[in-house]
């Protein structure tokens, strides 16, 4: 007997989970930045905090400009394509 609802699943396509440059960078400055401004925040010293805040507007900007260079995951799927579906 056969299920005509059968689901086939395909894993040759390639998937990133978001190891990329851009995303590495975007996080590491966000980090940097949330960790200034809890520590601003904590001990109410307030440029401390707004530096903290502005870097993670810094690392959004970055992630972005670097994602649109072609280092972000449409980089990432694009290169893998090419060499036939490897990403790595």
């Amino acid at each position: 007997m056969s299920n005509q609802n059968e689901i086939v699943l395909d894993h040759t396509g390639y998937v990133g989970h978001g190891n990329t440059p851009a995303a590495w960078a975007c996080i590491a400055i966000l980090t940097v930045g949330v960790l200034l401004a809890v520590v601003g925040f904590t001990i109410e010293v307030m440029i401390l905090l707004w530096v903290g805040i502005a870097l993670c507007g810094v690392g959004l900007v970055v992630g972005f400009v670097m994602k649109r260079m072609g280092m972000g995951y449409e980089g990432e799927a694009a290169r893998a394509a090419e060499n036939g579906g490897h990403g790595h």
